[in-house]
């Protein structure tokens, strides 16, 4: 598979990702492993390309990768949760120092935040009804 900045932009993907994506792969960029791997290791969001993964192909990959996601998933919860305890007091003096700064704010911009949601209120609702009732139509039949 072949990757553009033209690729990139027809299937949406974000401005930051594209810039980093042009300054790396000016020329666009095949998907082989090395390819990838530079990619990554560069800080693009490659598993992105995993809705290019054709359906038959999905079981295969979800496979190929699962141990090493679980292993990635075990290290960053434990890695998180230190990560928390050696931020904590530090969180816990911002939090306190702004405290006084966001209950202004929240009092000051209260009106604004009410008559907005007014204002979207019966857009919202047909918008959710919208989307309840396709979303409920496309997903007949799938199990």
């Amino acid at each position: 598979m072949r990757i553009t900045d033209s690729f990139l932009r027809k299937h949406e993907a974000c401005a930051y990702q594209r810039k980093l994506f042009r300054k790396l792969y000016p020329g666009g960029a095949n998907t082989t492993a090395v390819t990838l791997r530079r990619a990554a290791i560069a800080g693009l969001s490659i598993r992105w390309l995993e809705k290019f993964v054709a359906a038959p192909d999905r079981k295969a990959y979800r496979e190929a990768i699962a141990p090493d996601l679980k292993a990635y998933l075990e290290a960053s919860a434990q890695a998180w949760k230190a990560y928390k305890k050696a931020t904590a007091p530090a969180r816990k003096a911002y939090q306190e120092a702004i405290a006084p700064a966001w209950k202004a704010y929240r009092k000051a911009t209260a009106p604004a935040e009410k008559a907005y949601q007014e204002a979207i209120a019966t857009a919202r609702k047909a918008y959710h009804e919208a989307i309840a009732t396709a979303l409920a139509k496309a997903l007949r039949g799938v199990k």
